[in-house]
């Protein structure tokens, strides 16, 4: 009895052996590729963490914040001596707190204008926005709208708040209030408002970091692989994570270097700090169901909205004249259907880009 049953143990050791190897092999030709990348349009994910960052969230004890990790609404963000964080807003847009900063978020709805809480510190807004679609940002005694694409300091001051707006328009107070413009900066205190110019050139460490930020996440951008990219594309939009109502594009987690970067719906994309989106939704082939979803956006026959949301808004984004992600300028904004020609937005090797007078293009921020 003993050895038969010995014998039969053996048997069936090797027989699930050879079930889980089949498993294995049978998951690693069906996962791969699939996975590689991770698509979203939420905001709220943590992109970069230096130095002592905390997060308190609702109802939990306070804790550190970590490089992917969600922030939710009411979620309380704090930097440290040392501290800085990138955090994502709308596809293409960003929050990068300094340090000895602390912020939240009012709402994330990507249906309405998105609301940020500055409750101290400082902090650097990179954003996509236009009329209709703005960026609020609160201090405990001011209130910012940013209503172009373009580039913004707020600080939360003791009896108001400051932005310096280094590319775009905010308005300050309601939404009918003072306009500042590219190169100025407007002081909020005890309800009064005082504008002045600032010298782009003079930029602060935290400031010079936020555009290294931008041109290290378009880079990510140009690396992004076609067919793995496909793959996770159609797959992401057949699980309902995202469609073309979501603006002007997706989040993209890169998996070696576990950042996101912005995937534009259409051509000729550039971050409002100038650095070039090589690549864009339409140069992985998408499918008919993803194609027919872009152009049947509700957004395209709304008559209060002149620009289709896959192309960059006339008043900031920019276009970019493609090649590198240097931020190169020129060519046109063009958006065409798969299928037919598009309009050509780069030049041949060694040739040198067409100058054209678009006064819509933004240049990139000079050092």
């Amino acid at each position: 009895m003993k050895p038969n049953f010995s014998r039969f143990l053996i048997i069936g050791v090797i027989g699930i052996c050879f079930s889980v190897l089949a498993l294995a092999q049978q998951s690693n030709r069906q996962s791969p590729v699939s996975n590689l990348y991770v698509i979203s349009a939420k905001a709220g994910a943590v992109n970069y963490v230096s130095g002592d960052v905390s997060i308190q969230q609702k109802a939990a004890k306070k804790g550190f914040l970590q490089k992917g990790d969600e922030v939710e609404v009411g979620d309380l963000v704090a930097t440290g001596a040392n501290g800085k964080t990138e955090v994502l807003l709308n596809p293409g847009s960003y929050i990068r707190l300094a340090e000895n900063s602390e912020f939240e978020f009012v709402t994330t709805s990507l249906e309405d204008d998105l609301q940020i809480k500055l409750n101290r510190g400082s902090a650097i807004f990179e954003v996509i926005a236009d009329k209709e679609f703005k960026v609020i940002v609160n201090t405990p005694k001011s209130r910012f709208y940013l209503i172009q694409s373009g580039v913004y300091r707020i600080d939360a001051l003791e009896n108001g708040g400051k932005i310096s707006v280094w590319k775009g328009k905010a308005q300050v107070g309601d939404a009918k209030a003072t306009t500042v413009k590219g190169g100025k900066s407007a002081i909020f205190e005890n309800m009064q408002v005082a504008i002045a110019k600032f010298d782009k050139k003079n930029q602060s460490e935290f400031e010079l970091w936020s555009k290294d930020r931008a041109e290290q996440i378009a880079k990510i951008n140009e690396k992004l692989i076609q067919r793995q990219m496909r793959q996770s594309l159609m797959n992401s939009f057949n699980n309902n994570i995202w469609n073309a109502s979501n603006g002007y594009g997706l989040w993209v987690r890169d998996p070696f270097s576990q950042s996101f970067c912005f995937l534009p719906f259409g051509w000729g994309w550039r971050s409002p700090y100038g650095f070039g989106y090589n690549q864009s939704i339409w140069n992985y082939n998408p499918p008919p169901q993803i194609t027919n979803t872009v152009y049947q956006n509700p957004n395209l026959n709304n008559p209060n909205n002149p620009q289709p949301p896959m192309n960059p808004p006339s008043n900031g984004g920019g276009v970019f004249n493609g090649g590198n992600s240097g931020g190169n300028s020129g060519g046109g904004s063009v958006f065409n259907p798969p299928g037919q020609p598009r309009e050509k937005e780069t030049r041949e090797q060694g040739e040198r880009p067409i100058k054209q007078d678009r006064p819509d293009i933004q240049r990139p921020i000079d050092n």
